[in-house]
């Protein structure tokens, strides 16, 4: 077999979309108990967007895997009355690349449901982590030259945003650069600020982020400027969530939220990444939000999430 610039052995390009999901289960398990609990985690909705959309699509099978070997997302349940305890195993590029199988064994349906609906955000994140890493690496080879070279112009720092942002604006230690769609509209923003010593939380980035878009992002009229949304007013609390997250070795605070512009009808989506910079005592953040009114959101938010993990 001939092998790749590095040495290892080249397998089949894997087959399947991006955010296909094909679970293999027995038939009578996925019409009871497991199979309500594998939809409830497969097919809840993607956090923090303005409607719902799935996480996965899923194509559920009831035979062996055979026809399905080069697919690049496999979920694998086995019920296996001699297993005393559920267990979870994952094999990456297994038959072909870029792939991602995941095995849950369990000694019977009932308790492989309470298994995958205790490790629901384990599961959800091999899958959801697994598609961001084949996204980065298409991005690391067709990226925006423009947007690389201004960060790094700026900041010091690299990044592979899509390639279709060329409209960009300039500020003391702000940057943004979009596509400048009606719609399917890609924006990655970059800003820096002093770093209070403070570990990150929630409460204070998102204090720190309406008051960096206040100043950069403003509307067409004085009194209007991109803001987090709320539950109901400015004092209400904001519509995010955030958790601990590692890429590169580096760890960061991951934010997925909603956006609008005050005063006006404009909204979407956005995801974030706050990290510290020790080494000069700031606190940088790279954020992509997305303004796509008309079409889904969930790929698109995708793209800029793992155009973030880029971030070096």
């Amino acid at each position: 077999m001939a092998c790749d610039d590095g040495g290892r052995q080249l397998k089949p390009e894997a087959t399947g979309r991006p955010w296909e999901l094909v679970v293999q289960v027995d038939r009578s398990a996925w019409q009871g108990e497991l199979g309500d609990t594998l939809r409830a985690v497969l097919e809840g909705s993607t956090p923090l967007l303005p409607q719902h959309e799935p996480m996965f699509r899923l194509s559920v099978i009831h035979q062996p895997l055979s026809q399905y070997k080069l697919f690049r997302s496999r979920l694998l349940i086995a019920l296996d009355s001699q297993t005393l305890e559920p267990q979870l195993a994952k094999a990456v590029d297994l038959v072909a690349r870029p792939q991602m199988e995941v095995k849950v064994t369990a000694p019977d349906a009932a308790a492989a449901a309470r298994f995958i609906g205790h490790n629901r955000q384990l599961i959800t994140d091999l899958f959801v982590d697994h598609e961001l890493r084949t996204e980065a690496a298409r991005l690391r080879h067709r990226y925006s030259r423009m947007v690389a070279d201004s960060v790094s112009r700026q900041f010091g720092h690299t990044v592979c945003v899509p390639e279709d942002m060329r409209a960009s604006k300039t500020a003391q230690d702000f940057f943004w650069a979009g596509t400048n769609l009606l719609d399917k509209d890609l924006n990655y923003v970059l800003y820096a600020y002093d770093w209070d010593r403070q570990p990150l939380e929630l409460e204070a980035f998102v204090a720190k982020r309406d008051s960096v878009m206040r100043t950069n992002i403003p509307g067409s009229r004085a009194d209007q400027w991109m803001e987090t949304s709320r539950m109901n007013d400015s004092t209400a609390t904001p519509l995010a969530i955030a958790r601990a997250r590692i890429y590169n070795k580096e760890r960061v605070l991951e934010v997925h939220g909603l956006w609008d512009m005050r005063g006006g009808a404009l909204g979407g989506p956005f995801v974030a990444q706050a990290r510290i910079d020790s080494t000069h005592g700031r606190v940088l953040v790279n954020e992509g939000f997305i303004y796509s009114p008309h079409s889904p959101k969930r790929a698109l938010l995708r793209q800029m999430q793992a155009a973030l993990t880029t971030f070096e």
